[in-house]
C-alpha cells in the first residue's frame, strides 16, 4: 500500500515539493516480507491510477521542480517521472509528457527559480533554421555581385520626356517648365509661337568637340512654316548666341533635318545639316533621331529607325544654356517655333548605332 496515502478525492492535486520529494524517498521502508500482500488484481488498477495522477501533475506543475517522485506499487519504491512512464506508457506518449516538464534532476534542467537561465527542453526552445554554408556564400556572392554592378554600370541615357501632362525628365535630373504648352492624350501640344516650348535650367548634354550624343523626339507636324520663318524645331540645345544643334522641320528643303551651324556667332552664315530624303508629311506621327560621333564629326539622321541622311560637322561647339523642346535659338534669340504635337523626347550622351536607334523606333 501507498505510505500515507491521500484521500481518493485529493489524487488530482497529489503534487510534491522537491524537498518533500527527497525526505521521503530517504525515509527507510519496510522489508518486502513485512508488507501486507496485495489482494488480487488491485496492483495494475492502483498503477494506473498512480500513472494518472502523473499525467493531471504534469501540466499543474507548469515546468516547475515540485514534481520529483511518487510511490510505485506495493513497496512504496520511489520512481521517476520518466521512470514511471516508460514503464506504462507507450513511448509517443511518454516523449509528450516528458517534452512538457523539465528533468527531475536540477542540474540538466535549472528551476526557474533557482536559476534565470530557460529550460533547455525541445518544448521551451526555438531555434531559428541555419541555411548551410554554401547557400549563405552564393546569396552573399550574388549580392554583392549585383551591387558592384550598380555602382559600375550606367545608362547612356541621360533625359527623357515624354511630356505625358508634365515637363518631367524621368530619368530625374532634368525637369524641364512648359511655356504656353497644352497636353493632349500624354503629349505636349505647341502652338508654333516661338514663346510655346518646354525648356530645363541648364544643359543636358556637352556638345563640344570631341563629344558625341543622340537625340530622339516622335514629332506631328499640323502645318508648316512660312516667312520670315523656315523651320520648326522639335528640339534643341542653347548656346551663346546660336543652338549647339537643331532637330527640326527645314523649310527650303521640305525635309527633315538634324543640323549645326559652324559658328555660336551673330548670323552664322554656314551650317551642316544630314537631311531626310522622304517628304514630310502633315498630320503624321514620325520619329526622328539625330547622332552625332565626336571621334568622327560624322552627323546621321535616322527617320522612323531608317538612316535617310548624313553630313559632317567639323567645328562643333559646347552648348551650355537649357535644352528646349519645341523652339530653337538662334541669332541671340527665341525662333523657328514647332506648330504640333511631340511625345517621347530622349537624350543619350553616346553615338547610337543604327540597331540601336531600329530599336527606339
Amino acid at each position: 500500500m501507498f505510505r500515507d496515502r491521500k484521500p481518493e478525492s485529493d489524487q488530482s492535486k497529489f503534487v510534491w515539493s522537491e524537498a518533500g520529494a527527497r525526505a521521503e524517498a530517504a525515509r527507510p521502508k519496510p522489508e518486502a516480507e513485512d508488507a501486507p500482500p496485495a489482494p488480487a488484481g488491485s496492483w495494475p488498477a492502483r498503477h494506473g491510477r498512480a500513472l494518472v495522477a502523473a499525467a493531471v501533475i504534469v501540466p499543474l506543475a507548469g515546468g516547475g521542480a515540485g514534481l520529483t517522485a511518487y510511490y510505485s506499487g506495493q513497496h512504496g519504491s520511489a520512481m521517476t517521472v520518466s521512470e514511471a512512464a516508460q514503464e506504462s506508457l507507450s513511448p509517443r506518449t511518454a516523449v509528450s509528457v516528458l517534452s512538457a516538464s523539465p528533468s527531475a534532476d536540477p542540474s540538466l534542467s535549472p528551476s526557474p527559480s533557482k536559476s534565470p537561465s530557460p529550460s533547455p527542453s525541445p518544448s521551451r526552445t526555438t531555434a531559428e533554421p541555419v541555411p548551410p554554408a554554401s547557400t549563405v556564400t552564393v546569396v552573399k556572392t550574388v549580392a554583392a555581385t549585383h551591387a558592384a554592378a550598380a555602382k559600375t554600370t550606367s545608362s547612356p541615357l541621360i533625359g527623357s520626356w515624354p511630356l505625358n501632362h508634365s515637363a518631367a525628365d524621368l530619368t530625374g535630373g532634368h525637369n524641364g517648365t512648359a511655356y504656353n504648352v497644352s497636353w493632349d492624350g500624354g503629349t505636349g501640344v505647341f502652338t508654333g509661337a516661338s514663346d510655346s516650348f518646354v525648356a530645363t535650367s541648364g544643359p543636358v548634354v556637352d556638345t563640344g568637340p570631341g563629344k558625341s550624343f543622340t537625340v530622339s523626339a516622335s514629332v506631328y507636324l499640323v502645318a508648316f512654316p512660312s516667312a520670315p520663318h523656315y523651320a520648326d524645331t522639335a528640339v534643341s540645345q542653347d548656346a551663346g548666341t546660336d543652338s549647339g544643334f537643331y532637330l527640326q522641320y527645314f523649310q527650303p528643303g521640305n525635309c527633315w533635318a538634324f543640323s549645326r551651324v559652324a559658328t555660336d556667332t551673330t548670323n552664322p552664315t554656314e551650317a551642316d545639316r544630314a537631311t531626310s530624303s522622304s517628304t514630310p508629311q502633315l498630320n503624321t506621327w514620325t520619329h526622328l533621331v539625330g547622332v552625332y560621333d565626336g571621334s568622327t564629326g560624322k552627323m546621321s539622321l535616322y527617320v522612323n529607325g531608317t538612316l535617310e541622311g548624313t553630313a559632317t560637322d567639323s567645328t562643333p561647339f559646347a552648348s551650355n544654356g537649357s535644352l528646349a523642346i519645341g523652339r530653337a535659338f538662334y541669332d541671340g534669340g527665341d525662333t523657328d517655333g514647332f506648330d504640333g504635337l511631340i511625345t517621347e523626347v530622349k537624350v543619350y550622351d553616346v553615338a547610337l548605332n543604327a540597331s540601336q536607334v531600329a530599336a527606339l523606333s
